[in-house]
């Protein structure tokens, strides 16, 4: 028996990628039907692109009911894509997709023998980050994790592809406005107690042009992120 899943897949000026990612994702979900899945929702976030993107996802979500478009006005980063996707997903489960086709649908399937067994979620961990996306982003995501392990006290490796159950989003509140939301969620549901379960995840380079989340302004606002979240955490204790 398989299970009912909402894929969450944020864009901001990927007109190159998004057309075949999401193609390639539609054939993977129909051929998953039956299989690990019974049944798929492809929510897709324009996050205010300048170029086709939005046009190309909404022509995209007119030729398949399962394809729900949401977009905003003005760019507004990668934490509010994520919080509107998932504000859009109706089925039992969440995941998300990058829309650069990193991820695949296959990646996504090691994900479900936990989820049937019963975990509460499950967090991926790419496997040859450095082989694919090269040094810099490698030393990147080092420091990162070194930065949560120092602050937060968490040194399970994640990198932001995850699947849960969709009642937590009622549990667990999100803060960041940047991509370390992907990384908030998982932190919120293990200090919770809840049960989550770790699998590699293998990362395949983009189809085309350069990530947007590597920039130093950017990694230095993810930076201040953490930080507030550390803050968030040690308010809730008091309050609680």
């Amino acid at each position: 028996m398989g299970i009912r899943l909402s894929i969450v897949m944020f864009a901001y000026n990927e007109q190159e990628n998004v057309r075949p990612v999401v193609l390639d994702t539609v054939a993977a979900l129909e051929a998953a039907v039956g299989d690990f899945l019974d049944d798929y929702q492809l929510v897709l976030v324009d996050d205010g692109s300048v170029d086709q993107t939005g046009a190309i996802i909404e022509a995209l979500a007119q030729d398949n009911p399962r394809i729900t478009p949401m977009s905003h006005g003005t760019n507004r980063g990668i934490g509010a894509a994520v919080k509107t996707g998932f504000a859009a997903a109706r089925l039992d489960y969440i995941t998300i997709l990058p829309a650069d086709g990193q991820v695949t649908v296959g990646e996504l399937q090691k994900f479900v023998p936990s989820i049937q067994a019963g975990a509460d979620m499950v967090v991926g961990y790419y496997t040859q980050r450095q082989q694919v996306d090269g040094s810099y982003r490698a030393v990147l995501s080092k420091g990162l994790r070194f930065g949560m392990n120092v602050l937060l006290g968490t040194q399970r490796p994640m990198d932001g592809v995850y699947m849960f159950r969709r009642d937590l989003l009622k549990t667990l509140p999100l803060k960041s406005e940047t991509f370390f939301v992907n990384l908030e969620l998982p932190v919120r549901a293990i200090r919770e107690g809840l049960d989550v379960r770790s699998v590699p995840v293998e990362v395949h380079a983009r189809r085309a042009g350069a990530s947007k989340v590597t920039s130093f302004r950017r990694m230095a606002k993810v930076g201040t992120e953490v930080l507030k979240f550390r803050g968030h955490l040690l308010a809730e204790r008091f309050q609680g």
